[in-house]
Parts: C-alpha cells; sequence; structure tokens
C-alpha cells in the first residue's frame, strides 16, 4: 500500500547529474536513519541513479519524481521506482500510471485539482509549491471540506527544517517533502557527511517537535 512507504515522514527529492554521484548520497541517506527517497527526473541520469540505487540499496524505497511524460513514466518504471510523482495533474500520465499498476501521486495546488484527482482515484496527493498557495495555513483550511475523502498531502515547496513539525503535525499531511536535505550544492562538493547529518536532524524534528 503507497500509505506504508511514508511512515517517516519525510521524502527528501533529490537529482542528480550523473549516476556516480547516486550510490554515496543514498549511502548518507541511509547512515542518517531514511529509507524513502525520490529520484527527480530532470536530468537524464535519473533512470540510471534509479536502477543503481535498486541495484546496490535494495532497503532504500525509490520514488521517482518530476514525471511530466508518459514516456518518463515509463523509464522510471523500467528503472525499478516503487512510486512517481508529478508536479502537476495531467490525466494522461496519471491514467498510464494507473494502466500500468503503478503507485503514482499527482501535484495539485487548487481544490478542483484535489477533486480531480480524487475522482480519478488518488488518495495521496503532492501539494506543490506548498508555501507559494499559502503552505500551513492552507492545508489547515482544506481539513474541514476535504475530511470526508480522508485525503493526504505530501507539501513540497517551502518546507524546511524550521517548518517541518508544524507540516506534519497537520492530520492530513502525511510527510513532507524538499531539496534541502540534499541539495545540488552539497552533492557536488561531496559533502556526504552533511547530507547524513541533515536527514537525521530532519528525523529527529519529526519524533520531538518541540525541540
Amino acid at each position: 500500500m503507497l500509505s506504508s512507504f511514508f511512515h517517516q515522514k519525510i521524502l527528501p527529492a533529490i537529482t542528480f547529474s550523473t549516476v556516480n554521484e547516486a550510490l554515496p548520497a543514498v549511502e548518507a541517506v541511509i547512515k542518517g536513519g531514511l529509507r524513502i527517497m525520490e529520484v527527480a527526473f530532470r536530468t537524464p541520469a535519473a533512470a540510471g541513479a534509479i536502477a543503481a540505487i535498486r541495484k546496490h540499496f535494495p532497503e532504500m524505497i525509490i520514488g521517482a519524481g518530476t514525471l511530466l511524460s508518459q514516456d518518463q513514466l515509463r523509464q522510471a518504471v523500467d528503472a525499478g521506482a516503487q512510486f512517481g510523482l508529478s508536479p502537476g495533474f495531467n490525466p494522461a500520465i496519471a491514467g498510464e500510471a494507473k494502466r500500468m499498476g503503478f503507485p503514482f501521486i499527482p501535484g495539485v495546488m487548487t481544490p478542483s485539482e484535489i477533486e480531480l484527482a480524487y475522482e480519478a482515484g488518488h488518495g495521496i496527493l503532492k501539494l506543490f509549491p506548498a508555501a507559494q498557495v499559502g503552505g500551513i495555513d492552507f492545508l489547515k483550511a482544506l481539513q474541514a471540506p476535504y475530511a470526508q475523502l480522508d485525503l493526504s498531502f505530501i507539501p513540497m515547496g517551502g518546507v524546511n527544517i524550521q517548518n517541518i513539525h508544524q507540516f506534519v503535525s497537520l492530520k492530513n499531511v502525511i510527510a513532507v517533502g524538499g531539496s534541502w536535505l540534499a541539495t545540488r550544492e552539497l552533492i557536488t562538493q561531496g559533502q556526504w557527511t552533511v547530507i547524513e547529518k541533515n536527514v537525521r536532524e530532519a528525523l529527529q524534528k519529526i519524533d520531538q517537535p518541540s525541540l
């Protein structure tokens, strides 16, 4: 079940320029205590990175993010991704994922998109860009009118170590996502210990939100 993937409540979104960057970055995430991540399809290295991670770190749950076409969706599935995400709700991509039996999380930012995605069979939705549409206040406002649908959101965009506990404390948030745990700069510089530290601190913040 898709929801079981998110019990740690964090989904780091990581972009790799080369496949070689993937393994040390994933090792750092695992050392930090996290067993789930998203590989963004923003570079040609994405599919190869997913395949390499699945081979060398089978304990890591891998999502393929920023899927903007059916071709990218098929590449993600072929590479071994266990679920997919998009920044928006594209019925063609969502429909193809359903046909393939591939767990998929579309992106939404308005009530209309939320209802259309729900009608298409999606109970977990990516809220993007979260900060720009109102962040925590927006998610709070959605709780009452959509309580009957039992929807869960993964806010991305504007989530950070300072506000992470506020997001995950909301009843309709199943996890938070973002790139701050393993930024392009950290990966390019090989700052694996910093990535490990970021992951560990984020997990501690969720477990002890009063810190």
